[in-house]
């Protein structure tokens, strides 16, 4: 059995948001009109999570309930960011943008806490796929340490970057190299460099 597609860990997040928030299920039409589908597509959504049995539903109104699922096939609720200031959350209040959903399964057996996404804000990473716009979703470096190549994001004068990782020598100079032909890399002392965290995953929305 396939696992469930992108679209459909949305809509398992969102039912479980509005159960946890209202008390009941929402009944197809919010549903759709949440995601701005179609009743239609919604309900098939709906059977395919069915048949996935990642839900129940009845006849009856509001009768969507998700079944139990193991801790390990939960969905993390991550932090979004439009940059960082530092390490800790207190540091990074100022630039939350909300939270993004991601299925444990894409994370393997990373700590569930050790995660935050950014909202990319350039082009300068497009030649490895990912484009301005795109949610990336970071493990904090202190749980994953990043390797020769690894793509992360890095604070350098304040600024939050997201590069591939290359340190040089003993590891005293960190080059951060663009996937773009137009942007040098940037080569400094390690020191001036705060390594935050390295990519797991990426999100991207076709539809704005």
């Amino acid at each position: 059995m396939r696992p469930p597609s992108a679209r459909q860990l949305e809509i398992l997040a969102f039912l479980e948001e509005f159960a946890e928030a209202n008390g009941m299920a929402p009944t197809v039409s919010e549903l759709a009109a949440h995601f701005g589908i179609a009743p239609a597509t919604a309900s098939g959504h709906i059977r395919a999570l069915q048949k996935k049995h990642l839900l129940t539903r009845s006849g009856k109104a509001r009768s969507i309930v998700l079944t139990g699922r193991d801790p390990a096939d939960a969905m993390l609720k991550i932090p979004l960011y439009g940059r960082l200031a530092g390490v800790s959350p207190e540091d990074n209040r100022p630039f939350m943008e909300g939270f993004v959903h991601l299925h444990r399964s894409a994370v393997g057996k990373l700590p569930g806490n050790s995660f935050f996404a950014l909202r990319v804000g350039d082009g300068a990473m497009r030649g490895l796929g990912i484009f301005r716009d795109d949610t990336a979703v970071f493990s904090l470096s202190s749980v994953l340490p990043p390797r020769l190549g690894d793509v992360v994001a890095a604070l350098v004068g304040g600024e939050t970057l997201i590069r591939s990782f290359f340190p040089y020598g003993e590891g005293e100079t960190l080059a951060l190299r663009s996937a773009h032909p137009d942007i040098p890399e940037t080569a400094l002392p390690a020191a001036e460099v705060r390594v935050l965290g390295v990519l797991i995953a990426l999100l991207r929305c076709y539809q704005r």
